[in-house]
């Protein structure tokens, strides 16, 4: 006979067996039992913030640094509604995220009850809220929708942003079988886009290449899959400020490593794509703050992307939400026979910093703050830096610790709420 037990615990166990081990949140009345779930699971960790932004920034932070699906949980009204500004983040910078939101018990939808945000009989409909700020937003109404909802959630979520999961408090209480629950999987069926359309652009390109990089390469751990790509095209790689360690570190291009694209980038990077025959966009959509002063360059450069979100400029875009394949299928036909005859390789790569005004006065200056920085932080140091002036600097000066992520707060900045 299939054993049963509450859908929170099903809930646990399969976060757990897809290795997300951590849920960051604030407790309350319509979300403890699934605190209750994951104190008395051994494989995940359930870790109190001081509020539900610091829990969504936390979540942010955890899948920005390769350490697995973040994970969110907030109880109903005030404590739903205050991951909105951190899920927003997510969302903008394409984050995968699972939110479990608690709500009121489905007996209660439009009767007045506390905290009743289901939306029914004139009350707040947390599910419109947050759809603007999610790339998936489901309610569950029954027991046994469990096990598909969640994962329709995780894979929405590995896509690239934010996943809701409203689950009012009957249902995450409510028995279900074990049996009748979908078995989870460690990694869901990812779109693989055919690099086809691009290969020929870049196997007639005469002149030298330049590669732009972005956050999916190391979302993907596709580092080592673009360095390959990096030495059969001969390119050089820029990357943009959320992907410093995409390439350039040891062992990943260090020796054609352009610098950071944008405003707190370096000015060499606008001259190489001013020079380049083809411009190879990877895995960013290239916003403002990633794209600042390139413009010009990029309207008069052939232009092509790969990646799982069109980039905001024209061009030529091969849509793939598992990048690592795709470019091992790109790197392939670009070898052997395909392998490019015109590319070359510029004599000299210009590293350039900004100059910034002088200034006599007290303190400590950024370039020397960062000097200091870049001597102690060890091998595999994550680095997330805020908006601002000091984000700025660690962007331009701070160099990637060997096995460390990269990342900035850039869209919605306040990244020391986390704390």
């Amino acid at each position: 006979m299939p054993r049963k037990y509450r859908a929170v615990d099903h809930i646990v166990e399969y976060l757990a067996s897809i290795g997300a081990n951590h849920i960051f949140g604030v407790d309350g009345a319509n979300i403890e039992d699934l605190y209750d779930a994951a104190y008395f699971h051994a494989g995940v960790t359930a870790v109190l913030a001081k509020h539900e932004f610091s829990a969504a920034t936390m979540a942010d932070g955890y899948s920005r640094s390769g350490a697995g699906l973040g994970v969110v949980a907030a109880t109903s009204g005030g404590g739903a509604l205050n991951l909105v500004a951190g899920l927003g983040e997510s969302f903008a910078s394409r984050v995968p995220v699972l939110a479990l939101v608690g709500q009121t018990p489905t007996s209660l939808d439009g009767r007045g009850s506390f905290q009743d945000t289901s939306g029914c009989n004139g009350s707040l409909d947390v599910r419109a809220v947050f759809s603007a700020v999610s790339v998936h937003t489901e309610r569950v109404l029954r027991p046994a929708e469990i096990g598909a909802a969640l994962s329709r959630a995780v894979a929405a979520a590995r896509a690239g942003g934010p996943a809701v999961l409203l689950l009012p408090k009957d249902i995450q209480q409510a028995q279900v079988c074990a049996g009748a629950m979908p078995a989870a999987t460690t990694a869901d069926p990812r779109p693989i886009g055919n690099p086809h359309p691009i290969v020929g652009l870049l196997r007639d390109a005469g002149g030298t290449i330049t590669i732009i990089a972005g956050e999916q390469v190391a979302r993907d751990d596709a580092r080592a899959e673009l360095e390959q790509l990096r030495a059969v095209l001969r390119a050089r790689v820029a990357t943009v400020p959320d992907a410093k360690d995409a390439s350039g570190t040891p062992g990943f291009g260090r020796s054609s490593a352009l610098g950071v694209t944008g405003v707190m980038g370096h000015p060499g990077v606008v001259e190489a794509i001013a020079a380049s025959a083809v411009c190879l966009v990877v895995g960013t959509r290239l916003p403002v703050t990633a794209r600042a002063g390139l413009d010009e360059a990029l309207a008069a450069v052939r232009t092509v992307s790969i990646g799982s979100a069109r980039p905001y400029i024209p061009c030529a875009h091969v849509h793939t939400e598992d990048l690592r394949a795709t470019l091992r299928m790109l790197t392939h036909a670009l070898s052997g026979s395909g392998r490019p005859t015109g590319v070359r390789v510029p004599d000299v790569v210009r590293h350039s910093e900004l100059t910034p005004p002088t200034c006599a006065g007290a303190g400590v200056r950024y370039r020397d703050a960062m000097a200091v920085l870049d001597e102690v932080l060890p091998d595999g140091a994550d680095i997330v830096v805020d908006a601002g002036n000091t984000g700025a600097s660690a962007v331009h000066y701070l160099s990637p610790r060997r096995g460390g992520r990269f990342t900035v707060k850039e869209r919605y900045p306040n990244v020391a709420a986390s704390a």
